[in-house]
């Protein structure tokens, strides 16, 4: 099997992230509820996954960061959090497309036809009014990396609430909050964070009035019926993911090893290849801008053919990838691929070159049949 849909989930896992899994079978209580061994020793994990993090993306207090079931319910939390209006892009995913949808006065800044967005032209949709930006550090359509630093320095001159929605970065390009003057930092940890699905987090900066989401047992101040408003509590309300977040510490130890400077490179050479080999098949057009930087993304379509007919044959030959929208809709209006979506392939450092040669004879194939 050749495995090319990390985008979606990120896939085999490290053996460090099995062996947590195993051993936090053997060993989980419920942190934060009781003195006995398997208690502590999930809150031991649940701090040290917290440390981890906090390594990770430079984040001064680890207390700040507080864990959710996934980047969709870090995003939910922080545009609860937002107050006037707010700017956001057209290159988002759901995740953020429709909370701001629900919540309403938010204006939305159009990528050019390849999926492109500066950061000025963010910083001009900024007026009076604007109480907060929420936008995706890399486009989970194109792979492309946005300008965060340029827009959260901007914002914290002002004292304009920043969002960061980093799914699609995290573990793969370094990130760095204090640098970037990221407020709020959302980001999932089954993707280049190597943990198991329904794991995912949210920093939030000590500038920030937090704004419980979901109340409930917390394991602190249990005597009284207002929930915690500090971090992490008031963001962990009921029993936390354990089994979860002891493999998302071992992915996030397994990111720090491996150095994320030198995973972007092997993906940014894998992903630069790959775009390679697809300029020399006709009719296999690869959307996002020739200049820009990227992940390991690249959304493709074949000339003559729907994308889900080409995931079918990719399928039938043992490829995963994926096809449609990507829970992107105005991507694909942006990109023109509106009513079929792309075909997308996204790359880890573990994919070969060798791979990327076998899925690119098999499209030229795919292709020859209808020349």
């Amino acid at each position: 099997m050749i495995y090319m849909d990390n985008a979606a989930t990120s896939y085999p896992k490290p053996d460090v992230v099995k062996n947590a899994a195993r051993e936090a079978l053997d060993n989980v209580g419920n942190p934060g509820r009781g003195i006995h061994q398997l208690a502590l020793w999930s809150s031991m994990k649940i701090a040290e996954a917290r440390s981890y993090i906090a390594d990770l993306f430079n984040i001064k207090d680890p207390l700040r960061v507080a864990f959710t079931m996934n980047a969709t319910h870090s995003l939910n939390i922080a545009i609860n959090m937002c107050k006037g209006h707010v700017i956001t892009t057209g290159m988002e995913h759901n995740s953020v497309l429709r909370p701001l949808y629900r919540r309403g006065g938010y204006t939305v800044v159009t990528p050019d036809s390849e999926g492109n967005i500066s950061a000025e032209r963010i910083i001009n949709e900024i007026n009076s009014r604007t109480g907060a930006v929420v936008m995706t550090h890399a486009s989970n359509v194109t792979g492309q990396i946005y300008d965060i630093r340029t827009v959260g320095r901007f914002c914290r001159k002002r004292n304009i609430f920043f969002v960061v929605d980093c799914a699609q970065s995290a573990g793969i390009v370094p990130i760095d909050v204090q640098d970037m003057c990221i407020d709020c930092l959302c980001f999932t940890g089954h993707k280049a964070l190597w943990g198991m699905q329904g794991t995912g987090g949210i920093y939030v900066a000590p500038n920030v009035n937090c704004v419980p989401y979901m109340v409930g047992g917390s394991g602190t101040q249990s005597s009284i019926l207002k929930a915690p408003d500090s971090m992490p509590e008031c963001f962990e309300a009921g029993t936390v993911n354990t089994h979860g977040i002891a493999t998302l510490s071992a992915g996030v130890q397994y990111v720090l090893k491996q150095d994320v400077s030198r995973i972007y490179e092997a993906e940014r050479s894998l992903r630069s290849y790959f775009v390679k080999r697809l300029s020399e098949i006709e009719k296999v057009k690869v959307y996002g801008p020739e200049y820009a930087q990227y992940t390991g993304v690249i959304s493709i379509n074949v000339e003559g053919y729907e994308p889900s007919e080409i995931g079918v044959l990719m399928e039938e030959n043992s490829i995963c990838c994926r096809t449609g929208y990507h829970c992107a809709p105005l991507s694909h209006k942006a990109i023109g691929t509106v009513g079929h979506g792309t075909v997308r392939y996204s790359l880890s450092h573990l994919n070969t070159k060798e791979e990327i040669d076998f899925v690119c004879t098999l499209l030229l194939k795919i292709q020859n049949r209808r020349n």
